[in-house]
């Protein structure tokens, strides 16, 4: 342990030693800055929430929530209250990432407000656009096979033992593959966010495989 010496000089100006003790003093954590989200006027226009709808959100959000903001860890803890069967840390880091519009690793209130109001009550472009952001991990404007697979296997581990027979590597792996040559228009190994939307826009089929995203937020 490190003791500190600390000098007082007295007024005959000798100086004189003492020593303290061992322990040292506890210093008070600094106060959690809380966060003041933007008028009601502002997030109805921001949202497809009325006034009464955000009144009651933003009640429920300060009960979970006090400071006004969620971190990754809080996000995490909710979400395995939700999947208590799964492993639901990876899944819920990406979700988290896409509300995290400013990448500081919270989400303030108007954050998820906004999310929330696309994933509930977006359009179809826009509920897309958010689908592909999940994806997105690496924030590029492009999704590849590594992306694919890895929001696969997180929502496979958040499912936990109520998923079917256990997923292969394998199979992981063609399915993304044919996922990406299926919408890889220019065929340069990735899908970019255009090509997403356009090919969702042409075949129904994607987009009801795709809702199950949105329903498992």
């Amino acid at each position: 342990m490190i003791r500190t010496l600390v000098y007082s000089v007295l007024e005959d100006s000798a100086m004189h030693e003492i020593i303290l003790n061992d322990c040292e003093p506890e210093i008070e954590p600094a106060p959690v800055p809380r966060y003041r989200p933007p008028t009601i006027e502002s997030l109805c226009k921001q949202t497809k929430f009325s006034r009464k709808e955000i009144q009651i959100i933003y009640r429920t959000f300060k009960q979970c929530c006090p400071n006004g903001t969620i971190a990754l860890e809080q996000f995490q803890e909710i979400y395995s209250q939700l999947f208590p069967h799964g492993a639901t840390t990876k899944y819920a880091e990406y979700v988290f990432r896409t509300f995290d519009s400013d990448c500081d690793r919270i989400i303030s209130f108007e954050e998820f407000v906004t999310g929330l109001s696309v994933i509930s009550r977006g359009s179809t472009d826009e509920k897309l656009n958010w689908i592909f952001t999940l994806y997105d991990i690496e924030k590029r404007g492009a999704i590849g096979p590594s992306e694919l697979m890895k929001i696969a296997q997180s929502m496979y581990d958040l499912m936990g033992r109520n998923t079917g027979p256990p997923v292969t590597y394998q199979h992981l792996l063609e399915q993304a593959s044919t996922i990406v040559q299926k919408m890889d228009m220019n065929k340069d190994g990735v899908i970019t966010r255009e090509e997403f939307l356009e090919m969702c826009s042409k075949d129904e089929s994607i987009c009801h495989s795709l809702d199950s995203f949105v329903t498992w937020f």
